[in-house]
């Protein structure tokens, strides 16, 4: 694991301090800025980690409070906090997915944070690690045109976990829960920064 680069795209930082400008400081409310004459150090609060969007979304549930607390852990609580969601979600409650594919699952999208190979060359590929290169190539990252919704979704309710041989095929995909089809929209994709054209 020494030569994979985890990256976990979180909304806000969990206890990471910046120092300040002209002696201001975040005050009492960990809000931005703050009176003059403070300690010079902002500190923000981690909100919401979206380095895999769906994950959370989808397995973690809003009414016990799940979603929120998988939110506001670090990576390494995973493990103990999502992987039961996914149990929860995937075998009992809704999928009704068979134990062999919730394991697998639980592997490929858990800890809940990007992975890029930095051993490898070639294009980002949304999951490409994880699945060992069946999403596009094995770097790993995320290209532009990755359809990351659509990805994850195939994982939870269709045929990829049997397709990539890491469980037998258990007949209870949904294959109309796939995707959100929704495609790209209507970018223009530049070769150089800032990557995507004008907005429509």
């Amino acid at each position: 694991m020494n030569n994979l680069l985890k990256l976990s795209a979180a909304a806000g930082l969990l206890a990471v301090t910046v120092a300040g400008c002209n002696g201001g400081s975040n005050g009492s409310n960990g809000g931005i800025g703050g009176g003059g004459g403070g300690t010079g150090v902002t500190t923000y609060t981690q909100q919401e980690r979206l380095a895999r969007p769906v994950v959370n979304e989808v397995l973690a549930t809003f009414g016990d409070g799940e979603h929120h607390k998988n939110n506001i852990i670090p990576p390494a609580g995973d493990q103990a906090e999502l992987t039961p969601d996914i149990e929860r979600f995937v075998v009992r409650e809704v999928a009704k997915r068979s134990q062999a594919t919730s394991d697998a699952i639980k592997l490929v999208l858990v800890p809940d944070v990007m992975v890029a190979d930095l051993t490898r060359s070639g294009p980002a590929s949304y999951l490409g690690v994880e699945t060992k290169g069946f999403t596009g190539g094995t770097f790993g990252g995320r290209a532009l045109r990755d359809d990351v919704v659509d990805l994850t979704l195939g994982v939870i309710f269709g045929t990829t976990v049997a397709a990539l041989g890491l469980a037998p095929a258990d007949g209870k995909q949904i294959p109309s829960l796939t995707s959100d089809n929704v495609g790209p929209g209507a970018h223009q994709y530049l070769n150089t920064f800032p990557y995507l054209g004008n907005p429509h």
